[in-house]
């Protein structure tokens, strides 16, 4: 037995294996989009984040609001996983009493967006560099200051990512980002 042999079976002892996930291939991890709206009442984001926890969802981005319908938030996750692993994942968050509906929605079928705040270094003299940057990517100064300038940006996260990498000549401060939110396109409803 050599020395990576060894080590991969350790790495496999180490890791407890996902209940129907023994057999699922190592890359049949995609984007899934969940979208679920939930009662808005005390301890319903927690038992929902719970689950999300116990069942070890790969999660990439979290966004909660208000949805059209008054007392219902609408959550947003975006979880890399196979797609048996998401399914049985929304079996089980339809059995929490909290949630009203919840669709798995394929990402080549929804608008996806992303919001962020960009506060970068500035002086006087890069003001109008980093303005051009930001035009670029469609984004919007919403704070000036003697050292720094602050951008608002939306759109995809590769977007936001791209222009992050721009910036990061001039010294980022500060990034805050929303997490994907995310609509079924056409005339369907969720």
């Amino acid at each position: 037995m050599t020395n990576q042999t060894v080590s991969a079976n350790v790495d496999e002892q180490k890791a407890p294996k996902r209940a129907g996930q023994e057999n699922a291939p190592k890359d049949a991890a995609r984007s899934h989009i969940l979208v679920l709206f939930a009662d808005d009442r005390h301890g319903a984001l927690d038992r929902i984040v719970g689950l999300l926890r116990r069942r070890r969802a790969n999660m990439q981005t979290f966004a909660i609001g208000q949805s059209e319908i008054p007392q219902v938030v609408r959550i947003t996750v975006m979880i890399e996983d196979s797609e048996v692993a998401v399914e049985q994942l929304v079996e089980q968050l339809r059995k929490i009493l909290d949630v009203r509906s919840i669709v798995n929605i394929a990402t080549d079928q929804a608008v996806t967006r992303e919001l962020a705040l960009i506060k970068v270094n500035s002086n006087i003299s890069q003001h109008n560099e980093i303005i051009e940057i930001g035009h670029h990517f469609g984004a919007h100064v919403v704070d000036i200051d003697r050292e720094t300038l602050t951008l608002e940006v939306s759109g995809s996260s590769e977007k936001i990512e791209k222009l992050v990498s721009q910036l990061q000549n001039y010294g980022i401060r500060e990034v805050a980002r929303t997490g994907c939110v995310a609509i079924a396109r056409g005339l369907a409803n969720l």
